[in-house]
Order: C-alpha cells, then sequence, then structure tokens
C-alpha cells in the first residue's frame, strides 16, 4: 500500500453531496474505501477514491469542519527515516486517512539521516501552525543520550499530540547464521563476545536500543553496524552480510513467511497473532523482557493548543475506523490511543528511564 500511494500527491476531493443514506455496514465500507485508495496508484480515478473516503468520513465528524479554517492548505508529515521501512508505511496510512477527512493534502516528507535527528530537528524548527507534523517513535527520547549537541531539546521544542500505536519488534537471524533460539544466540554471542555484528536502522532507532536492552539482559556483547533505514539494514540480512538484527514485526513478516529470515523470538510479552509458532524473549530465558516502539505525532512546541485538539481528534477518528485497524493487525502493529497529557508522560518517562541508563553506564554513547 505504501509504494503505491507513496508515487503521487493526494489531492482535495471535489464538492459533492454528503448527505448519503445510511451504511448497514459502515466497517466493510471503510475497508472498502481503504482498499480503493491503496489499489488506484498512479490513476486518474484516485480523485474519486479520496472524495468517497472524505464523505464517509464527513458523515462521522461533520462539525469539525465548521470549527475553523484548519487545515486550509497542504499538511507535511514528517518520517526520521528513508520510505518503505515500518513507521513510513503506517505514516502514509495516516496520511490517507486524514487527507480524506479534511479535504486537504497530507503528504508523507521522508528526512532520513543522524539516527533521526535531521527528521526531528526539521520539525522542532518549522512554524508552529500545524502545518509540519511528525510521525514520532520512541527512539527520540534515547537520542539525547547516544549523540552529543543536538539542535533541539526533545523535551521543549517539541509538541506531542497524541498515541496511534505501537510496532511490535521481532530478533531474526540470517538462514547461515544457524541459530534459532535466544539460547543458542546467547551462546553464540558469549562465545564470541565483541565479534558479531547485528544491524540496526539506525543510532538511537528502536532496533538499536532494542538490541541494547537485549544486550544487558543476555549479559553478552556485540558489534553494532547502524544503517540509514530499514531497507539497506534488510538487504544486508538477506545478502548474508549482516547475521542478525531486530525489526519491526510489519517489516520482519513477509520475509520471514518466505523463509528468508529465521524469526528467533518477538519482544512482546505475548505471541504475536501472525506468528504464534514464535516464542516471546521473556518465555525463551530473559523473563519481563519487553521490545515493543510506540508511535506518536507530534509537532513544533507552540502549536496554538485549538490546533493540537482538533489534529488529536481527527487523528482519533482515523485510526479508530474498522480498515485501519485492519490493516495495522495484518502488519502486526498495535492501534494505540493517548492524549497530548498522556504522551507527553509517556516521553519524560522514557526520556528519565534512558538518561538513569546512561548514567549507570548500562548504553554506551555511540
Amino acid at each position: 500500500m505504501a509504494n503505491q500511494i507513496s508515487s503521487y500527491r493526494l489531492l482535495p476531493p471535489p464538492v459533492l453531496n454528503t448527505h448519503l443514506p445510511p451504511m448497514k455496514n459502515s466497517n466493510l465500507f471503510d475497508l472498502a474505501l481503504f482498499r480503493l485508495v491503496a489499489s488506484l496508484g498512479r490513476s486518474s480515478m484516485h480523485r474519486a477514491a479520496v472524495a468517497l473516503l472524505t464523505a464517509a468520513l464527513a458523515c462521522v465528524t461533520a462539525p469539525t469542519f465548521a470549527q475553523g479554517s484548519y487545515p486550509n492548505r497542504p499538511v507535511k508529515l514528517v518520517v526520521a527515516f528513508p520510505p518503505g521501512g515500518a513507521v513510513d508505511v503506517i505514516a502514509r496510512d495516516i496520511a490517507t486517512g486524514l487527507s480524506a477527512l479534511w479535504g486537504q493534502p497530507v503528504v508523507v516528507d521522508n528526512k532520513p539521516g543522524g539516527g533521526g535527528v535531521i527528521g526531528v530537528d526539521a520539525v522542532a524548527k518549522a512554524a508552529p501552525d500545524g502545518y509540519t507534523l511528525m510521525l514520532a517513535y520512541d527512539g527520540v527520547t534515547v537520542l539525547p543520550f547516544l549523540q552529543d549537541k543536538l539542535p533541539y531539546d526533545i523535551l521543549t521544542d517539541l509538541k506531542p499530540i497524541a498515541l496511534v500505536g505501537n510496532m511490535p519488534m521481532i530478533l531474526v537471524t540470517a538462514p547461515a547464521f544457524n541459530v534459532k533460539t535466544v539460547p543458542e544466540f546467547i551462546a553464540a554471542a558469549k562465545a564470541k563476545p565483541g565479534v558479531i555484528d547485528y544491524a540496526t536502522n539506525g543510532i538511537g532507532s528502536s532496533t538499536h536500543f532494542t538490541m541494547e536492552s537485549f544486550q544487558r539482559a543476555a549479559g553478552i556483547k556485540l558489534k553494532h553496524i547502524p544503517y540509514k533505514g530499514n531497507a539497506p539494514a534488510m538487504q544486508d540480512m538477506l545478502g548474508g552480510r549482516i547475521p542478525v538484527m531486530w525489526a519491526a514485526v510489519s517489516s520482519a513478516l513477509p520475509l520471514v513467511q518466505s523463509g528468508k529470515l529465521v524469526p528467533v523470538a518477538v519482544g512482546s510479552l505475548e505471541r504475536s497473532a501472525l506468528l504464534p509458532q514464535v516464542p516471546t524473549v521473556s518465555e525463551s530465558g530473559l523473563p519481563g523482557f519487553e521490545g515493543v516502539s510506540w508511535l506518536g505525532v507530534m509537532g513544533p512546541a507552540k502549536i496554538p493548543e485549538a490546533i493540537v485538539q482538533k489534529i488529536h481528534t481527527d487523528l482519533q477518528t482515523v485510526i479508530q475506523t474498522a480498515a485501519y485497524r485492519e490493516m495495522q493487525a495484518k502488519r502486526g502493529n498495535e492501534v494505540r490511543r493517548g492524549s497530548s497529557a498522556e504522551f507527553s508522560k509517556l516521553i519524560r518517562a522514557d526520556y528519565d528511564s534512558h538518561k538513569a541508563a546512561f548514567e549507570r553506564g548500562e548504553m554506551p554513547r555511540e
């Protein structure tokens, strides 16, 4: 879906009569509309698809259109990674829903580099008018301790708007590595401390600090090889140049199902419904271990509260549609709701936790 939608910008729909008869099965209607948008690709008919989805969402939240002029022009949704990764795919799902709801294009703007610093900084320095947003991930709270002199302060220069989801992680290995379980992996790492390479999506990414946490829990030492996103890391995994990494279930799922990668364990505390045969790390010898990445929408710090509330409300509308929830479930992601205040508390708690870990010397500075 992401690759198809990324090839064009969603355009404002034509004015149409939204006094539609009630749908007998709104869940099926939602799903059909999302699938229609995804399937049309570059077709000139995509205007009609977006118009229909706009009409459907307008039936649910029509009053929001009368509350103000925001948005009256295109909105950018920044992703701090290259196209094609797990965060990018979810961003495009959200952008599709918001575009339909607002009648304005929401364009995913990929700004990779610096382990996410470039993308976060672009949003922190943007005008606080609601037209530059970011789909943030939990790695933003660890970056301040991995890199010196960040050009922004994650606690004061950005505004948490809404939590939208969780991405459970999975530990995968290349078939040639011949490691299929957590005990086998730990034994291999202890036999060659500091020698085995592991890939990540970049310094400070969720895949990075999940593996750092795993190393502490298992008492092992590996060699970090950071990449500029999930796609190049996975390419080297498939090429046999890297033996192991943590990845989002949504990114690794097709490769696991095709046998190109070996699933060792999932990071969630419960087994994945998509991979029920794969054990959790917690049940594989490291009780209580959890590797799950949260996602939320943020913006510049001084966005007016009225705009923050509108974005939050409309995000909740999008992520609660049956179609959106079904898409995330099929990829192994979880929909998560959270207010601006709850999101702020989560960021502060994660920040303080990472700070304490670095002060204890448990996580190395790159």
